[in-house]
């Protein structure tokens, strides 16, 4: 991975998410694709993105509201930036999830040295699976009961979590990597934001965890639990491996 993938948490997207995004993606100039298929009004969202890279220095941003796509594909392959803002990260999987060469194309802005990022569902989508939402309320750490789905695979061996300390998402996020030890676990928490670059993530404001299954899960009846789990509670500027 050549390029870099912005993770923010939800909750109020700080300045400097933006203008990081832009930094690394060439300057003011960099051509940003804004996609909010996360949301229910696709044109509305995408207009209110635009609007706050462009108050932060973006000169040529876009926000398609179109579902075709080969339109999308064109537009992601010629841009140096991706972002998608908060909203349904099944709605985003639903609408274009069934597009392997729109996924890949988004996959190939990091891999040609572009940034590609999400705040909150946008965040979420940057895994290889995602949360849907569906977490038993009860915090179980039991088969099922923190179910993930495909997403677009930019940190292909990541599962991410947003508004994370805000809404108490730790068992989500252990119940999930119990069922999936091979990925890392990555919880942003609300106005949090970090940045993943050449396997390194480093935290900027509020807080990051990172956390990794060290020993094969193990299951009694449906109740699943591990020997080892390496947990990192990144404060600013903490750096970890993912």
């Amino acid at each position: 991975m050549s390029g870099a993938v912005i993770l923010a948490g939800g909750g109020s997207t700080p300045p400097e998410v933006p203008q990081t995004m832009l930094r690394l993606a060439g300057g003011a100039n960099a051509r940003i694709v804004i996609l909010a298929h996360t949301q229910a009004d696709v044109a509305r969202g995408g207009q209110r993105t635009v609007a706050f890279f462009t108050e932060n220095g973006a000169q040529n941003g876009v926000a398609p509201d179109t579902l075709d796509a080969g339109e999308l594909i064109a537009l992601v392959q010629s841009a140096r930036g991706v972002w998608i803002p908060g909203g349904d990260q099944n709605r985003f999987m639903e609408r274009l999830g069934g597009s392997a060469a729109l996924l890949e194309a988004i996959r190939g802005v990091v891999a040609r040295g572009g940034v590609v990022g999400g705040t909150s569902a946008g965040a979420s989508l940057m895994g290889a699976r995602m949360p849907t939402g569906d977490h038993s309320p009860d915090g179980d750490l039991k088969v099922g009961a923190s179910p993930t789905a495909p997403a677009i695979g930019v940190l292909p061996n990541a599962l991410v979590d947003q508004h994370f300390l805000k809404r108490q998402r730790l068992p989500r996020l252990l119940c999930a990597l119990l069922e999936h030890p091979s990925l890392v676990g990555i919880g942003v928490d609300e106005d949090a934001w970090a940045l993943v670059q050449k396997g390194k993530l480093t935290a900027y404001r509020a807080q990051v965890v990172v956390a990794r299954v060290r020993q094969k899960p193990r299951q009694h009846e449906r109740m699943l639990g591990s020997r080892d789990i390496r947990l990192h509670i990144l404060l600013p500027n903490d750096v970890a491996q993912v």
